[in-house]
């Protein structure tokens, strides 16, 4: 492995001061300017509008600016370029750095904790194409937002041995934002939790996270996992 690819994850984010920003607005609009929103160098101002934002929409089933945030990202690193550390775990990076760094910092510092469920939602609603997870995931440098997806994973691993198919599924759907009466097979345990597997396994390769997971404890026959009702 690349050891030029364990950096600290203190080192990656940054920022400095800019101008502020009075000209982009999120109200009654169903598409919204995030690359004019990017043109501030004042991050902060950013994270509180799409916040804001965010907060405004109360039909939980449509998506949130936040939401709009993550697929703007989304976007940006799918027509970016390929970025391997494993031909196992294939990824891509941002081709405008300056922006990728603004989205870092965001993600991870001005954002947290009200992005964790979005992230979280992202993850576990990619059923068809699980892979391109690693293209928001590349991004994530946050230990408190790591640790979140890891305590996901064991969650969703002790529900794999649940008997019963509704509740067996349940809290997947919870993350997902799906109804509760939505078909079973959408929101399957066992395939939320070895979507998140091969996440935390790719920031496993990135970082040096032997104080938050080891390869053991992402183990699917865990024993904390034999439990189930």
């Amino acid at each position: 492995m690349d050891e030029n690819r364990q950096d600290n994850l203190e080192e990656i984010n940054g920022s400095g001061p800019g101008d502020s920003f009075n000209d982009v607005s999120f109200e009654d609009s169903l598409f919204i300017d995030f690359e004019a929103l990017l043109r501030s160098d004042d991050l902060e101002a950013i994270a509180d509008k799409i916040l804001s934002g965010a907060l405004a929409e109360t039909d939980f089933m449509k998506k949130d600016f936040l939401d709009k945030f993550l697929d703007f990202i989304y976007f940006k690193v799918q027509t970016g370029y390929l970025d391997i550390i494993s031909m196992a775990y294939p990824s891509r990076r941002m081709t405008d750095k300056e922006l990728e760094k603004k989205v870092i910092e965001i993600v991870n510092e001005h954002l947290y904790p009200e992005i964790v469920l979005r992230i979280l939602k992202y993850f576990t609603r990619q059923i068809h194409d699980p892979d391109s997870n690693l293209y928001i995931a590349n991004l994530i440098t946050s230990e408190k937002i790591i640790t979140s997806i890891f305590e996901t994973y064991r969650l969703f691993r002790k529900d794999i041995f649940i008997r019963d198919p509704d509740k067996r599924s349940l809290n997947v759907k919870r993350i997902q934002q799906f109804s509760s009466r939505s078909d079973n097979r959408l929101s399957s345990p066992l395939d939320a939790a070895a979507r998140l597997k091969y996440i935390l396994e790719f920031l496993a390769l990135k970082y040096n996270l032997q104080h938050l997971y080891t390869p053991e404890d992402l183990l699917l026959l865990h024993p904390e996992a034999s439990g189930g009702e």
